[in-house]
């Protein structure tokens, strides 16, 4: 069985970075999302990142599970600074702190967030190939393509117009889908 405590901590944060740069991919995949379907998006990919804790391949599970503590810390370091904003001085947090402020009101970028999730997904998988047991491996990136499927099947989208016929995946959903395959080897 491949363990996390095998990578670096830079091979670790790419492994638990993908599952999350996929999910984004996929909210953005055709144009920026509503609100109801930005929250239906989600939900769909939230639901499969919660089944992945409870996963029958023990790598899949604790990349889950290192991803549902990653953000626990991030949500109990952010509640600290606000309790105590004497902990957020200092040069990284002031860097954070401008690198967080220039995203303020910026609109996401659909283009960059799918290459992202696409370079990401191959990063990983290029990265597990190398070390790891290829169920482990097989595991992962079916993980990976379950996440955008069921984010992209989360919502019915109109093509063609006011009167065209609605579709589970849209057109830019399914090429998403298709790099991300090609990404992880499928």
């Amino acid at each position: 069985m491949t363990n996390l405590s095998d990578f670096s901590d830079d091979e670790i944060a790419r492994i638990l970075d993908a599952p999350g740069a996929v999910l984004k991919g996929a909210t953005l995949a055709d144009g920026e999302p509503g609100g109801i379907r930005f929250l239906l998006e989600t939900t769909a990919g939230a639901k499969v990142f919660r089944e992945a804790q409870v996963h029958e391949n023990d790598f899949v599970q604790s990349v889950a599970v290192a991803l549902r503590d990653r953000i626990g810390e991030q949500r109990a370091a952010q509640e600290a600074a606000r309790e105590n904003p004497a902990l957020s001085v200092g040069v990284a947090a002031a860097a954070a702190a401008t690198e967080k402020a220039a995203t303020v009101g910026v609109r996401p970028d659909p283009e960059g967030a799918t290459a992202d999730a696409v370079e990401l997904t191959r990063a990983a998988v290029v990265l597990l190939r190398g070390r790891s047991d290829e169920k482990d491996v097989v595991a992962y990136t079916e993980w990976l393509l379950r996440i955008a499927e069921q984010v992209a099947q989360a919502t019915a989208t109109k093509e063609g117009g006011f009167f065209s016929k609605r579709v589970k995946v849209s057109a830019g959903e399914q090429d998403y889908l298709d790099r991300l395959a090609a990404a992880a080897g499928r």
